[in-house]
């Protein structure tokens, strides 16, 4: 089973005040207002280590790095569909724009040894696709977000990819994508999309290397995707340790209402 690579790998960035770089990868949804994570919530520990800014190897994650442009052979209609489909910065509204779309195609699948990585193939079916990519700085760390819009050629082509990640996150609950690793990924409670055919949301704990040699803290991510037809779209987000997880969280299902009522 093939998929193409979950958005936690969010972004490299400087993290001021900690002096981090850090790689960054469920309730009715009946407030799409403003994202409200701008407030903070209890403090946790922060990251253990500083270090100087480093990119990851091989750009992280295929979806972190942009793809230059739209992938080849992707059909020029769904392209411009999908493109209106991924938040902007100015939607979510207290999140800033991080870096250019990513428009590429390619695929990764989640080895024996539960390393997620990319096969050199392109994701069976899928024609088009756009990933945008936001942040939200706060005086001692960061929360990296990101929406994607993805069409498909066939209604099972979309399921499948559906279907991929419940079928990873059952066998692989601990898995890692280049130097980074998540741990307890597990099924969360799925929100209610409106419109959709299918939603599921996974969440853990994830935590990046410093250019130090060590490792950040547990941060607390939340990845939801959801299919009508052949159209599938994915919120991904990477809290902010210092921040309330679960007021973070709130932001993605906002961020997810928001894209239904677009497609």
């Amino acid at each position: 089973m093939t998929v193409r690579a979950r958005n936690l790998g969010l972004r490299v960035a400087a993290l001021a005040a900690a002096g981090l770089v850090l790689t960054a990868c469920n309730d009715d949804l009946t407030d799409a207002g403003p994202a409200a994570s701008s407030a903070a919530g209890s403090p946790s520990a922060s990251a253990s280590h500083t270090g100087k800014a480093k990119e990851p190897a091989n750009g992280g994650k295929p979806s972190t790095k942009p793809s230059g442009g739209t992938a080849a052979g992707a059909d020029k209609a769904a392209q411009a569909k999908m493109g209106k489909l991924a938040l902007t910065a100015a939607e979510w509204e207290t999140y800033a724009a991080d870096g250019d779309d990513d428009t590429s195609t390619d695929n990764s699948t989640m080895d024996k040894s539960c390393a997620f990585v990319p096969d050199g193939t392109a994701v069976q079916g899928l024609t088009a696709a756009v990933a945008r990519f936001v942040k939200q700085d706060h005086e001692s760390d960061t929360t990296f977000a990101s929406t994607e819009a993805d069409q498909f050629a066939t209604v099972a082509d979309a399921r499948r990819e559906v279907q991929s990640f419940r079928e990873y996150d059952q066998r692989c609950p601990n898995y890692t994508q280049d130097d980074d690793k998540y741990t307890g990924v597990h099924a969360g409670k799925a929100p209610a999309v409106p419109g959709a055919d299918e939603v599921y949301l996974d969440e853990g704990k994830a935590t990046y290397p410093t250019t130090d040699g060590g490792r950040t803290d547990p941060r607390d991510f939340v990845f939801i995707v959801a299919r009508k037809g052949t159209v599938v779209v994915k919120v991904s987000l990477d809290a902010d340790p210092n921040f309330n997880a679960t007021t973070s969280k709130d932001d993605a299902r906002a961020a997810m209402a928001k894209l239904a009522a677009k497609w």
